[in-house]
């Protein structure tokens, strides 16, 4: 009837091809979901469970090309086992990640998704940028110590179209407008004063997007690893 392919993990349950499988799963529009193996459906015990209430609800199939499931000949027994083990497969590679970023942030490497504004990162070293944007990083400093607020210096910049944080950032959904919280964010940034200060937040665990905040002996902080704007 129709691939649904998606290139986000299978960790994640917000994967627009996968929210489109199950919807036309409901709708009863095919017989039978296949796929290379049930990793290929989810990495997340919940999610693979949802997948198979889902399809035993609407008389679908489920069968794996590696054999592990196949309700066609009633192979799913080992259903719940495979749902584990690759549930316990992604938290491992998690683990091995964030201790690779930890060793790299004490080593004095930025390991952040996008330098701060005002600089550029090279080599997982922070450099100042060479543009306007160091100078608006200052500007936004001396403009809040004069008792100007977040949204006041925000709307400045935006009605003088100064470049957004998400605009030098190339984000895909990067906007011109400054706000509040992106002022904020600006002067609470200790990376301007030439230290960096990283693991302030981390996930949950492989499986949940959200992230917490750290307590302050698990932050990393490095000082004199690059030259301060402020």
């Amino acid at each position: 009837y129709n691939f649904y392919v998606d290139i986000d993990s299978g960790t994640k349950s917000k994967r627009p091809a996968l929210i489109k499988l199950i919807e036309d799963a409901q709708a009863k529009k095919f017989d039978v979901m296949v796929a290379k193996e049930l990793s290929r459906f989810a990495r997340n015990i919940e999610l693979a469970h949802k997948i198979k209430r889902v399809a035993q609800e609407n008389n679908i199939h489920i069968v794996t090309l590696d054999n592990a499931i196949n309700t066609l000949e009633d192979n799913i027994s080992t259903f719940g086992i495979f749902a584990w083990l690759y549930e316990n497969e992604s938290q491992a590679t998690s683990r091995r990640i964030k201790y690779s970023k930890k060793k790299r942030a004490m080593n004095g490497h930025f390991v952040g998704s996008y330098a701060p504004y005002g600089y550029n990162c090279v080599n997982g070293k922070l450099v100042v940028r060479n543009d306007i944007t160091p100078i608006i990083v200052k500007r936004i400093f001396q403009e809040y110590i004069k008792g100007n607020g977040f949204d006041s210096i925000a709307r400045k910049l935006f009605y003088e179209d100064i470049a957004s944080p998400s605009q030098i950032a190339k984000k895909s959904n990067s906007s011109n407008r400054w706000s509040g919280s992106s002022i904020r964010c600006i002067l609470r940034n200790q990376h301007y004063t030439g230290s960096l200060v990283q693991s302030k937040t981390e996930t949950i665990n492989v499986t949940n997007t959200k992230r917490r905040i750290t307590t302050h002996e698990n932050l990393i902080i490095i000082e004199n690893t690059h030259e301060p704007i402020i």
